[in-house]
């Protein structure tokens, strides 16, 4: 065997050696229920901008399925309502807020049957929602603006994927439900009561990372956060293109998401920052208004976290300048 011949073999041995020796890096989990600007995070994947070796999508069947995955460590990264933050805040989950995504402009709605004419006809009648989501602010309003309260209504958990079988029962006489459900809920017949743009505080969602990964992941959750506003920006150039393919794997008509995304404002990367940035920052001040309301309604216990210290700028900065 000659000298050249020794090398070859031994460069082989070495880089064989050096492979087997790197440690397995599990993928980041990212969880998200059905709402129209998360799927951005799907459209990213499908359109290859995401290494499948760094990144495990999941997309949960509803907002509380996301709470529980997150709260028991299932999942690295998290879309939520800023009102399902400050819930896993409450019960000591450590998190950080690291982008904003958007507020919903109308895409939360209470959605009844033809024969509930109005908010007061539901004396008595039957109301299904969920109960750990955004849901919850919005009974709360219904209760405010009439004289219903959990006495003078039946109230039901039905989550959000268990909506259109809910509504085709005849012991359910309205929905509190999310988009796309809603536009679902439109094609059966139902009509809207009221939505999100007539709450007190606006329902603002959010991208959160768990505490401990916040830092060791810097640079992958960058990466993620880029290639999800990247999609958004391909939806932007080429909707047509964008809805078919994201109507196809939520098994929706284009036209269906595409009304759906219209009760939505999109947050984009640079106004998210801006919304995460400065002392105190708006989406702190909008935290304690809400964490406030939901302590006041009992939706919430004792919260003594500094709001401030759940936000970060870091990670969206690096994905916006680097």
């Amino acid at each position: 065997m000659n000298f050249i011949t020794c090398k070859i073999i031994s460069i082989c041995i070495l880089f064989f050696t050096l492979v087997s020796c790197t440690p397995y890096q599990k993928p980041l989990t990212i969880g998200a229920a059905p709402w129209p600007n998360f799927e951005f995070a799907f459209l990213a994947d499908e359109l290859g901008y995401l290494d499948a070796r760094k990144y495990s999508l999941l997309e949960l069947t509803s907002s509380t399925s996301v709470i529980q995955a997150f709260q028991t460590g299932k999942l690295d990264l998290a879309f939520l309502s800023l009102d399902e933050v400050l819930t896993l805040v409450a019960l000591g989950i450590d998190l950080k807020i690291i982008s904003v995504i958007d507020r919903s402009k109308g895409g939360d709605a209470m959605m009844a049957k033809p024969h509930v004419k109005s908010l007061n006809d539901l004396k008595w009648r039957s109301i299904g929602y969920e109960n750990k989501a955004a849901g919850a602010l919005l009974l709360d309003e219904i209760f405010t603006l009439t004289d219903l309260n959990n006495q003078t209504v039946q109230l039901f958990e039905v989550k959000q994927n268990e909506a259109k079988d809910a509504y085709l029962r005849s012991n359910i006489d309205a929905l509190i439900v999310r988009e796309p459900v809603k536009q679902q809920l439109i094609n059966l017949g139902a009509h809207e009561l009221i939505n999100s743009n007539q709450l007190s505080l606006p329902i603002i969602n959010v991208l959160v990372a768990r505490g401990e990964l916040f830092q060791d992941k810097e640079l992958q959750i960058a990466d993620f956060l880029r290639q999800f506003y990247r999609a958004h920006l391909f939806y932007q150039k080429r909707t047509a293109e964008a809805l078919t393919s994201m109507s196809v794997r939520l098994q929706l008509y284009p036209y269906i998401l595409e009304n759906a995304l219209s009760n939505t404002q999109f947050i984009d990367a640079k106004q998210a920052l801006f919304r995460l940035s400065g002392s105190p920052s708006s989406i702190e001040l909008q935290a304690q208004q809400l964490s406030g309301l939901m302590i006041e309604k009992r939706m919430l216990g004792s919260f003594k976290t500094d709001i401030s210290s759940l936000i970060s700028t870091r990670i969206l900065e690096r994905a916006i300048y680097e």
